[in-house]
């Protein structure tokens, strides 16, 4: 689960630089990115497809084969899901972030020692 905490570590980065955080799923991976409100600082991470378990673009895939910018409008609605990096790796045994490509949702699921955690 260290990747998780590196994941979480890249969106509290982003949260310093911005207030809306980008997904952007390409062929090359997952880029997470910010750019403040003055549009004077950008900040992007780029995870690729190696870092994740699995990664499956088939279901971001619009009809004309372009990808899909997906864009969370407040990222500080994402930020209480990876605050405690103890408890994550205590506790999270897998990960499972799906985009809906119906409704423009990102689900974030947790898959806990004692259940799941559902975060839309």
């Amino acid at each position: 689960l260290k990747c998780l905490i590196s994941f979480g570590k890249a969106i509290h980065a982003l949260s310093r630089v911005g207030d809306e955080l980008w997904l952007d799923p390409t062929v090359k991976g997952l880029a997470l990115r910010s750019v403040n409100s003055a549009h004077s600082a950008y900040a992007c991470f780029l995870f690729s497809p190696l870092f994740f378990q699995q990664y499956n673009l088939d279901s971001v895939r619009e009809q004309d084969n372009f990808m899909i910018k997906l864009r969370l409008f407040v990222l500080k609605s994402v930020l209480p899901l990876f605050r405690c990096s103890t408890s994550i790796e205590h506790s999270v045994k897998r990960c499972q972030i799906s985009v809906s490509t119906g409704s423009d949702q990102v689900i974030v699921q947790f898959f806990c020692r004692h259940g799941r955690k559902l975060h839309k």
